[in-house]
């Protein structure tokens, strides 16, 4: 879901007048109505596996088809799909097209396939607790993208939300088995019933990784009741699900904050998303899911750099914010609205923020700005405890 492009801070001067020019440069176009014949946004875009086998004959004469990586031992020699043998799959390479036989990221081209759909499903793993990253990645480590992908599994907690239509909407994050906690302003003009989450999800274009996605629908919304869908002011929206996901290696929880839990100074946080600028097919490998590293911006630090932006001298950050980044081309941008941002606390991750709004991306010095969830600590447990959660 795209950041609002008419983001109108209250706290900007009267005396300052921000014209159509300026608001579209800093947040992009305003959303299109009606049947226009444009190129399609992130939401027109469908997000669904694609199918089928295909046959690849190299230079040497030699065929091999392109299936599953699980499929494949190190020699790209077939093997049976629950052969316990095979305990790693190396590297894939997810640079796809006309130098690259196979068109799916999880696929690797293999001699001597032997039939085999899936592995068989193995017995859920004993309970990690909340937070817990897999550093790199399960099964596998990935070459030749931007270097931002995530590895499959990496971050269990984050959640991609679709509508009915499997459109995307935005991200979400798993803080309990059945609670997706994201922005109001991604969800807000969904009925709850036109809403689902998929754990789980790595690479949107394929269903083919070992580890299977899970999807629930939304029987619930709880948006804060001191939303400000101008300003986002407090940006946060529960979504209960229809039924809990079942933890697995690459589906798991977050840790919430404390209570007014301050974050500032903390570095190496992770923000998530699927972003906008590449979504889809004509972007392949961009499908997969990013990470982002960046490091937290004091409040008072984040207020002084916004104000040598387009806001102006008078602008002041509500204390419903947080920040961080501000490195040129490392940001969170339009796409990843309701994304988790999640700071390492001794072994395990602490959600900190959610991804809310930014002017423009990637600039220098211009940190982004997330809904501040230890602020909300208290309204999420009251909440979840109505829901007979937490």
């Amino acid at each position: 879901m795209s950041l609002p492009w008419l983001l109108l801070l209250a706290t900007l001067a009267r005396s300052q007048t921000i014209d159509q020019g300026v608001l579209n440069d800093i947040f992009g176009p305003p959303p299109t109505t009606g049947d226009v014949n444009t190129t399609p946004r992130l939401e027109d875009l469908t997000v669904k596996p694609t199918e089928g086998i295909s046959t690849f004959v190299d230079g040497s004469g030699a065929e091999c088809q392109c299936v599953p990586y699980y499929l494949c031992d190190a020699a790209l020699q077939g093997v049976q799909a629950n052969n316990e043998s095979v305990t790693g799959w190396g590297q894939l390479d997810i640079r796809l097209g006309d130098n690259h036989e196979c068109q799916e990221s999880v696929e690797q081209c293999c001699t001597a396939v032997l039939p085999a759909p899936r592995p068989a499903p193995t017995p859920a793993p004993a309970p990690r607790g909340c937070g817990v990253r897999n550093v790199g990645g399960i099964d596998f480590t990935v070459t030749g993208g931007s270097g931002l992908e995530a590895g499959f599994g990496e971050y269990p907690w984050v959640v991609a939300l679709l509508d009915s239509a499997d459109q995307y909407v935005g991200v979400g994050v798993l803080v309990d088995t059945e609670v997706v906690l994201t922005g109001a302003h991604v969800v807000a003009k969904y009925p709850p019933s036109s809403l689902k989450i998929r754990a789980g999800e790595w690479d949107t274009q394929t269903s083919k990784e070992r580890l299977p996605h899970q999807e629930r629908g939304v029987r619930e919304m709880v948006i804060h009741e001191d939303f400000r869908p101008k300003s986002l002011w407090n940006d946060v929206a529960l979504l209960r699900l229809s039924e809990p996901v079942v933890p697995d290696q690459h589906i798991d929880v977050i840790c919430l904050p404390d209570p007014g839990e301050s974050f500032e100074g903390r570095q190496d946080c992770v923000a998530n998303g699927w972003g906008r600028q590449l979504f889809g097919q004509a972007g392949r490998y961009a499908v997969i899911l990013k990470r982002v590293v960046v490091n937290m911006v004091p409040s008072a630090r984040c207020q002084q750099q916004l104000q040598r932006t387009r806001l102006g001298p008078r602008f002041t950050l509500h204390r419903s914010f947080v920040c961080a980044g501000g490195e040129e081309g490392r940001d969170t941008c339009q796409g990843d609205g309701g994304a988790p941002l999640a700071c390492p606390v001794g072994d395990r991750y602490r959600l900190a923020g959610l991804v809310a709004w930014g002017i423009g991306c990637g600039q220098k010095d211009v940190p982004a700005v997330y809904a501040n969830v230890a602020m909300f600590r208290n309204w999420i447990d009251n909440k979840m405890a109505a829901w007979g959660r937490g």
